[in-house]
Order: C-alpha cells, then sequence, then structure tokens
C-alpha cells in the first residue's frame, strides 16, 4: 500500500472512531484558509485538506479554472479573482469572531479531500457562504 494510501484510509478510520455530538460534528482545528471553499483542518495531530460541500467559490489565483470560470459567466478575470479573494476574506472574518470549529464528514473528492460541513460555533459556515459569501450552490 503506498503512502497516500495508507493515509487516507488512516484518516478515514481515524473519523469514524472520533467521539462525535448529537449532530455528528467532528471537534477540529482551523490550521488554513486557502479559499472560499476549501480549508485545512487539524484533528488531533492529522491535517487535512477539506472541501466545503454544496458551495463552489471564484479563484483566488489566475489558473485554468479561473479562466473557466470567466469564460461561462462572461467576466473578466479581474471579476472573478476579486470575487474570490472577496469570499476567502468573507471566510476569515467568520472565523474571527469563533470560539470552537466543528465539521460533518460527507466523504472523499476525486481529489481526495476530506468532503464537510463546517461549522464556526453555531454558525453553518457552508450556508454562510452561499448566503452572503460571494459562493453559489453546487
Amino acid at each position: 500500500m503506498n503512502g497516500i494510501k495508507f493515509k487516507l484510509l488512516f484518516l478515514f478510520l481515524i473519523l469514524l472512531n472520533l467521539p462525535a455530538n448529537s449532530e455528528n460534528k467532528i471537534s477540529t482545528e482551523l490550521v488554513k484558509i486557502i479559499d472560499g471553499d476549501t480549508i485545512i483542518l487539524k484533528v488531533d495531530k492529522n491535517e487535512f485538506s477539506a472541501r466545503l460541500i454544496g458551495i463552489d467559490c471564484y479563484e483566488t489565483n489566475a489558473n485554468n479554472r479561473a479562466y473557466k470560470q470567466a469564460y461561462l459567466n462572461n467576466l473578466p478575470i479581474d471579476d472573478i479573482l476579486l470575487g474570490g479573494k472577496n469570499s476567502k476574506k468573507y471566510l476569515k472574518d467568520l472565523y474571527k469572531n469563533a470560539d470552537k470549529t466543528y465539521f460533518e464528514f460527507r466523504g472523499l473528492d476525486i481529489y481526495k479531500r476530506v468532503l464537510a460541513v463546517v461549522y464556526f460555533d453555531n454558525i453553518n459556515v457552508n450556508d454562510s457562504m452561499k448566503t452572503f459569501g460571494g459562493c453559489i450552490a453546487y
């Protein structure tokens, strides 16, 4: 078994065996915000990338996906990047006042990121990003 498969299996087993509250929320630590819909979380000593399930935010870097978003939405690339940066800022601001961070494990995506619903205290971050953070339902 190669190293990546072993790490994913190990992470999955940890997630299955963690004590969760009655709503299946797993206590976690936010390590880093990558963009409006991708973050790095930490459970115990294990860090992993998590994708906020059900939302899609504009990109923060001028990569192929950003150009595709610009093309599909008939927007200049600068508008896409500004939207992505605004989403990331909104997520950071939302986190700033949080005492606790939780997530609900919803599986893995094709890039082996954890698919999650994230909570800052009692705020459903995924829903808040759709409503106020400039992300769309996906």
